[in-house]
């Protein structure tokens, strides 16, 4: 085939994919006067312009001219086989923008999980609602320095517990924690819900608040911990719970300081080191 018969072949198809693309743009237009208090009558002249452009765009289709470029471009990619269709369509869309009513492709992104709680090979099989008397033994036995215990607001006549429960922590001289823990009948895994603290010598129900401000801080740190991480099991939780044994003495992992220079509060922050498995203190503005 002649240069200038692939020319006016190629010249015909791009004329016809313009006019094409310059239609598309028609029916949402329409679609809005359709639903416009006043809609244009069936008379309008840009109903008829639009009418009158769908026709041209079949009569040029139909054409001798346009059959006859589909049908030698047909048979050069049967016989050139490296899909020259693709290439082109490839090219033109690095050039054109995408259109802002197009959706866009999906991208699979692999969800990272957002709790703040270690995952550790070590890790323990969830503690179940029979078990947690048990538990409660083997955990004062062996922490000296620290005290768990069913609070009695929750004890009922028999030996089963309610559902939730509420346990109460204690660290001697440094706080007092209220941990509400709660199974489903179908899961019998007990979950930690909420967790309060106050001062060591405060006498405060679990649903009040303490007087001092470095508690109330400490109570807003764990609930944002749990909210992290709503499946968060007991066991794990208490790991957490533990290293507060030193919160007035500890120094912060980012600057080095027992008190924070704003508020001069003590860093109630706890960030997980996976170099050493242990909590590091931090203050909250740090």
């Amino acid at each position: 085939m002649s240069p200038p018969a692939v020319e006016s072949q190629v010249q015909a198809l791009t004329d016809l994919y313009n006019s094409i693309q310059n239609a598309r743009h028609h029916p949402r237009d329409l679609l809005k006067t359709a639903i416009a208090p006043n809609p244009l009558p069936l008379t309008h002249p840009s109903l008829l312009l639009y009418s009158q452009q769908l026709k041209d765009i079949v009569h040029t289709l139909r054409s001798d001219a346009v059959q006859s470029a589909l049908r030698a471009a047909k048979e050069s990619e049967k016989a050139d086989g490296q899909n020259i269709m693709n290439n082109v369509r490839r090219e033109n869309r690095k050039r054109r923008p995408p259109s802002p009513e197009s959706p866009q492709p999906y991208t699979v992104i692999e969800r990272q999980s957002s709790s703040l709680f270690p995952v550790t090979k070590d890790d323990v099989a969830p503690l179940k609602s029979p078990e947690l008397i048990e538990y409660i033994r083997q955990f004062n036995k062996t922490n000296s320095s620290y005290k768990l215990g069913i609070w009695q607001g929750t004890r009922s006549s028999t030996r089963d517990l309610k559902n939730p429960t509420i346990l109460r922590f204690t660290i001697k001289d440094v706080l007092t924690a209220y941990l509400t823990v709660s199974y489903t009948s179908n899961d019998l895994v007990l979950l930690v819900e909420s967790v309060t603290t106050f001062g060591p010598r405060e006498r405060k129900l679990p649903h009040s608040q303490s007087d001092y401000s470095v508690y109330r801080m400490l109570s807003q740190e764990f609930g944002r911990m749990i909210h992290s991480d709503p499946q968060v099991g007991l066991q794990k939780f208490m790991t957490l719970l533990c290293s507060y044994e030193n919160m007035f003495t500890m120094r912060c992992d980012k600057c080095q300081r027992v008190l924070c220079v704003e508020g001069h509060v003590a860093a109630v922050e706890r960030v997980w080191n996976e170099s050493d498995g242990q909590w590091q203190p931090r203050h909250v503005s740090c």
